[in-house]
């Protein structure tokens, strides 16, 4: 396929949801409220496409990809991905944000002046507003909690809670004024300031043995029901360099080849990346056969012979449970529970006093249908209740707690919101002393970065170890 005439073709695309202007023959703009998006056309050896997408409320990339103009249907799919992509931002995560007050009153004025600027900057916020007393019961469900300053001296209490969330104190003058673009620019640079702080941290707390000097490139795929999130993100020294999403709606291995493809080769054009670490659910598709386990190992050796560098895989779920162990300084055995909307088959991820349980064929975790061969033959799994769905639940969460007895699991479960609901199961069958404490999260991908990224630097270094004895 020519390269006018992939321009030309996509001119002629359905574009529902954005406008879309070819410049010149090389250049297409797609574009709407929220995305900017750029299709450019390159002459070098053979024809080179380069499809882009920018959100505009934090110019933040959230598509990059390279690739020959070789195969037309394959440059076809790539573009209708990308039209995909843009057209889903509508529905991009929300950062959720609580105020807090004595009685609530002034934070809710607040927030809905926060709200309307939020519109008026098209930025992917969400304001609300609770009293204090309400805010250990409903704080968990947000991003950042925010508290008015003349509960300001509870912020270290807070923050001891809330040790996921970005909690702040709102400076008086701030908040005196109702300066809503103010207070929007401090959680923005204090979020970026947190995510930063915390990868540091975390390096340093796992990796304090080895020189840091890598350049690892991570990819992370977390598959939900309807969606594959698909994340890759260039490390050099442990700092973030490049950071991209994909959002597919299937979960095959021919997905993640093609991401690969594009970004390897547009990457070492620039860099030398030392190695590359993609963790994955314990099950993917793979050409017509649904739900085909993962040989890591044998993707390992696949992969490395093709891209001609260290290629190392580990489970989604253990990759989360390292991350978040080793981003906080509270516990030493951590366990992850994750369970996609309206499914009884889970994945856990477990973390033993700074070791990654990875058990054979690093298949620890998949506990997949566990559950379902306690339920009556006769029960379509299809059509659970909420109460079996939750049933469920506790069913995974006791297997972990009389296993390896966690002082925390991180719970990714849609049907079981409340933390202190779950506990009160539990201790139908566990005893007070081997209770863990139990926290809900929602969004998993900077756990599922961090924990990616350092099974791949463990990996490289250890190879490298490995390289110098012989």
């Amino acid at each position: 396929m020519n390269s006018i005439g992939y321009t030309e073709w996509i001119l002629q695309e359905p574009h529902e949801g954005f406008d879309v202007r070819k410049t010149d023959d090389d250049h297409v703009i797609l574009e709407n409220d929220a995305v900017k998006g750029e299709i450019s056309i390159y002459h070098l050896e053979a024809d080179v496409a380069e499809l882009s997408l920018t959100r505009k409320s934090d110019n933040e990339n959230i598509f990059f990809l390279h690739f020959e103009l070789k195969e037309e249907e394959h440059a076809k799919k790539l573009y209708r991905e990308m039209a995909a992509t843009l057209r889903r931002q509508s529905c991009r995560k929300i950062v959720r944000v609580l105020l807090s007050c004595t009685s609530g009153l002034t934070t809710n004025f607040f927030a809905s002046k926060l709200q309307e600027a939020a519109r008026t900057l098209s930025l992917n916020y969400e304001f609300s507003a609770v009293s204090f007393n309400q805010l250990y019961s409903t704080g968990f469900s947000y991003d950042v909690i925010l508290l008015a300053p003349q509960i300001g001296f509870e912020l270290k209490k807070v923050q001891a809670v809330f040790r996921d969330q970005l909690v702040l104190a709102i400076p008086a003058q701030i908040f005196a004024s109702y300066n809503a673009g103010d207070l929007i620019d401090l959680v923005r640079a204090e979020r970026h300031k947190k995510k930063t702080t915390a990868e540091e941290k975390a390096v340093y707390k796992v990796m304090r043995d080895i020189e840091n000097n890598a350049v690892i490139f991570v990819v992370t795929v977390t598959h939900d029901v309807n969606s594959t999130r698909i994340c890759h993100r260039l490390y050099e020294k442990g700092n973030i360099v490049i950071s991209q999403e994909v959002i597919k709606e299937t979960n095959s291995l021919e997905d993640l080849c093609d991401i690969l493809d594009t970004q390897m080769y547009a990457l070492n054009r620039t860099y030398h990346i030392d190695a590359v670490c993609i963790s994955l659910p314990g099950t993917m598709q793979n050409g017509e056969i649904r739900n085909h386990r993962i040989s890591y190992d044998g993707l390992s050796e696949e992969f490395s012979a093709l891209y001609h560098l260290p290629v190392f895989f580990c489970h989604n779920t253990a990759a989360v449970a390292y991350g978040y162990y080793a981003g906080q300084e509270k516990y030493d055995i951590v366990a992850y529970h994750s369970q996609p909307a309206g499914s009884i088959g889970a994945g856990q991820g477990y973390v033993y006093r700074g070791m990654p349980i990875d058990g054979r064929n690093q298949l620890g975790g998949e506990v997949g249908g566990m559950y379902r061969k306690m339920i009556t033959p006769q029960t379509d799994i299809t059509c659970l209740s909420i109460d079996q769905l939750k049933e469920s639940v506790v069913f995974y969460l006791l297997a972990a707690v009389s296993v390896i007895a966690p002082e925390v699991i991180l719970i990714r479960s849609a049907v079981t919101p409340n933390m202190e609901e779950l506990k009160a199961e539990l201790r139908k069958y566990v005893s007070e002393e081997q209770m863990p404490d139990l926290i809900s999260v929602t969004d998993v991908s900077e756990y599922a970065y961090l924990g990616t990224m350092l099974y791949g630097l463990r990996a490289y270094k250890e190879r490298v170890r490995k390289q110098i004895t012989k």
